[in-house]
């Protein structure tokens, strides 16, 4: 197999596989099944534009039950699909700047997030532009930053990870970073609230926001203007997050923290946001499909309104609705009861 050169280092292959674009720490807390935040207990579902995928850890069979139809779950679905994990990714790092990053920047961070241990500003700095680049760069959270910005945070953590292992001053390398940062979080949210990773960024301000489980990152790619837009918005949350403190790398890193009611409310929103955005890629592409059987213009709201209903079905289990089995029948019985499929 021919391998990759590491995108941090340029000078080794990028052999490692599973390496975290989100540390594993932060995923065991969101996404453990048992709300026990530890790891290889994930229950994970990933919605992109047009399809829903599970990921699931070492989880026992009930759990495994309640999710899917056992009958219909082969071994091959299960590794090839519900053995991928959308927080990971192969072939991008070398062994040794995997581990650099777990020693230098998760392994510290996660001493301060778990249990409030004192951090130093330029791990904290490093530790989340390192999670801004690696979300970014992966292509597997529906966004991705500009060409030159994704080109400063990665040399950026190459040249400090470099400068930490040499005992050498990082403040020059943070000077030259374009990426500053605001952090809200809610300690008491988790694990029994609804939680999410993901968030979008905007071209025309270089703004991006993310929620990541009981946390919400808004990261700045200027700054020479560090000030967010007037019409900034962001479930709810702009006035708190336009009013919190500045993060540059140099001082201690600053933190909101937000009221679990506050929290709750934007993550509904984010639901509802979600929902919304969903409804309208599954009538693009239910109208496609419409199209490539050779029926005309698109598919009637009252049809599609019906497909909708039995494809989210209820009596389905969660991780069986959305498979592309599952859809192609659901379209053809959609149609076959609205006259236009002969049984």
């Amino acid at each position: 197999m021919e391998y990759n050169d590491c995108f941090i280092c340029k000078r080794e292959k990028a052999t490692k596989t599973n390496s975290h674009l989100i540390p594993s720490f932060m995923i065991a807390k969101v996404c453990s099944y048992d709300g026990s935040g530890k790891r290889d207990k994930e229950v994970m579902f990933t919605m992109t534009s047009y399809e829903d995928k599970v990921y699931v850890g070492a989880v026992p069979d009930t759990k495994l039950n309640e999710l899917f139809n056992q009958e219909k779950l082969t071994d091959e679905r299960i590794e090839k699909e519900l053995k991928d994990n959308t927080a990971s990714k192969d072939y991008i790092f070398c062994p040794k700047c995997e581990t650099n990053l777990s020693k230098y920047l998760e392994a510290p961070y996660a001493e301060y997030y778990t249990k409030g241990n004192t951090i130093q500003p330029d791990i904290a700095y490093f530790f989340w532009l390192s999670i801004v680049w690696r979300m970014s760069i992966s292509r597997q959270f529906q966004f991705a930053l500009p060409e030159d910005i994704e080109l400063n945070l990665g040399e950026c953590l190459k040249e400090y990870i470099e400068a930490v292992a040499n005992k050498q001053d990082v403040t020059p390398i943070i000077e030259k970073c374009c990426f500053s940062y605001r952090l809200l979080r809610c300690p008491s949210y988790l694990p029994n609230g609804l939680a999410y990773f993901g968030g979008r960024y905007k071209d025309n301000t270089k703004i991006l926001t993310l929620t990541l489980g009981d946390t919400i990152l808004c990261a700045n790619f200027d700054k020479q203007n560090i000030e967010l837009p007037n019409d900034y918005n962001y479930l709810g949350l702009e006035d708190v997050i336009k009013s919190a403190p500045v993060n540059l790398g140099k001082d201690s890193q600053q933190c909101v923290n937000v009221e679990n009611k506050t929290f709750e409310a934007a993550m509904l929103q984010m639901v509802k946001e979600t929902a919304f955005k969903r409804l309208l890629n599954e009538k693009e592409l239910a109208d496609k499909i419409w199209n490539a059987v050779g029926l005309p213009d698109n598919m009637p709201d009252e049809i599609f309104k019906s497909f909708m209903e039995r494809l989210y079905s209820e009596e389905v289990k969660q991780g069986d609705r959305k498979t592309s089995e599952r859809y192609v029948q659901v379209f053809n019985e959609t149609l076959e009861d609205f006259g236009y499929i002969k049984r």
